[in-house]
This record gives structure tokens, sequence and C-alpha cells, in this order.
């Protein structure tokens, strides 16, 4: 896969399950009855890329590819992967934080309905 279609891929499963209102049930859920990982995990713009990236590194070829003759095969995966997810948390939040500047008061609205949303259901 094209590094920047993968890029905007993982962008996009990201921000659908951050954002939209298709996952809202899903992240009201995880904010209100679940562990701490899976609440920041649905709605984390800067932490669900990593995952995601990561399982798209698994799917498809990684983008980066870490092989130091000093590691066992096994330890360079393992860096390949984390540090693929790694990257398209940075390029994720770089995006997202391009898109937020871009909304500028409109996105400072979104996030104050948003809230008061929260604290009407009874999460906050």
């Amino acid at each position: 896969m094209d590094l920047l279609t993968t890029i905007l891929t993982v962008y996009g499963i990201s921000a659908i399950i951050t954002i939209s209102k298709l996952f809202e049930p899903l992240r009201d859920l995880a904010e209100k009855h679940s562990p701490n990982f899976w609440k920041y995990l649905t709605s984390c713009m800067q932490c669900l890329p990593f995952w995601v990236g990561l399982l798209v590194s698994l799917v498809t070829e990684a983008p980066l590819v870490v092989s130091c003759e000093l590691f066992h095969p096994l330890l360079n995966g393992f860096f390949t992967y984390v540090f693929s997810g790694a990257f398209f948390s940075g390029t994720t939040m770089l995006i997202h934080t391009l898109f937020v500047r871009l909304k500028g008061n409109d996105w400072k609205d979104y996030q104050e309905k948003e809230k008061q949303r929260k604290i009407k259901k009874g999460i906050l």
C-alpha cells in the first residue's frame, strides 16, 4: 500500500472511532464503564492511531523496517511494528492538529457541545 494512502487510512479509521457520531455509543460506554485503557483508547487521537497503525502494519507492509544485526530477528520484527505504530500515531496527530486549526472556533464549539452532552447523559 502506498505510504500516503496508509497514513490517510489510519487517520480515517482513527477519526471515525474517536470523533464520529457512529461510534459515539461505544465511546460513551467505554468512558462510563470500562477501565482507563479502553476509555482513553476510544477517545484519544494520539493513542488509537498507534494501535490502528500497528494492525495496519501487520496486515500490509510496514512503512519502517528495523534491521539491526545485533538484534535477534524477532526483536527486529517487534521494533519494526512498534516504530510503525509510533510513526502512524505521529502523522495522525499532525493531520488532526491541522484539522483542528482549520476548524478553529467550530472545533471549540463542538468540544463544548460534546462536554455538555456527556454531562447531561451522566458520563462526566
